[in-house]
């Protein structure tokens, strides 16, 4: 067990926010990285940076959305089913409208994204860890994984699916030399709000209006911790907030 050394990590959704800082932490760490995101401009200015400032490292990326069908086997190929650490990290909440007034195509879309490509990830890397005698999965959840709001019910559902969807694999796995942890941020001041509204800047900027949020290297400094751990330490989970912020509800703002 404590002679496994990952060397090549994998990261979805890694052309900005928690992603893109993840990949930096991980490159300071000498390991090659595999990238996955949808925009290729920003993929490549990533790979551009990374390897100037490390260039021994090998920087493979992948301009896919995480639905794609064809996503895993472009994933295979590239890495030989050989990849040490997964940072699943795609996702996305999309309105904050109630149930009666959602949109059906929003709830299909965060479903599709949080749930099921998420877990596909998961079932295509574990059998390559078990086989070559290790690994680290970190799964991206939330807050709303663990206390709903109104306006979050079926991205909340999906955390929560992604919550107990971590549990379970963590309770198959065990023993096995794959360690298998999740993150659940709260307030995270990324590209998140911006995408739920739908790119409407001015009002994801208000979400975080009068209060401190974390940023996306906070998540990552905290990500690295739980990897710089000997083998045999798992942190099953950590749940952070904002020192302004007490649950998904209770947010202390700033009046002036």
């Amino acid at each position: 067990m404590n002679s496994f050394k990952p060397k090549y990590a994998l990261i979805t959704g890694a052309s900005s926010g928690i992603g893109l800082a993840m990949a930096k932490s991980l490159a300071s760490k000498g390991l090659d990285l595999l990238l996955v995101a949808r925009r290729l401009d920003r993929l490549e200015q990533l790979k551009s940076d990374l390897l100037k400032e490390f260039p021994k490292l090998k920087i493979d990326i992948i301009d896919s959305d995480i639905n794609d069908n064809t996503l895993a086997q472009r994933i295979e190929k590239v890495s030989g089913g050989k990849i040490d650490i997964l940072i699943n990290n795609a996702g996305l909440a999309l309105g904050k409208e109630t149930i009666e007034k959602s949109s059906f195509s929003d709830w299909e879309q965060m479903i599709s994204t949080n749930v099921v490509a998420n877990f596909k990830m998961v079932h295509l890397v574990v059998p390559w860890m078990l086989q070559n005698g290790g690994g680290d999965i970190i799964n991206l959840c939330s807050v709303a994984g663990i206390h709903t709001y109104p306006g979050g019910a079926v991205y909340c559902a999906t955390k929560h699916a992604v919550h107990a969807f971590t549990k379970v694999l963590r309770e198959e796995t065990c023993g096995r030399n794959l360690r298998v942890m999740q993150i659940s941020p709260g307030m995270v001041n990324t590209e998140f709000s911006t995408s739920r509204f739908k790119g409407d800047k001015n009002q994801a900027d208000k979400v975080y209006e009068g209060m401190t949020p974390l940023m996306a290297e906070d998540i990552s400094r905290m990500m690295q911790f739980m990897l710089d751990q000997p083998r045999h330490v798992v942190i099953d989970e950590i749940i952070t907030m904002p020192t302004d912020q007490g649950s998904p509800t209770t947010v202390f703002r700033n009046s002036k």
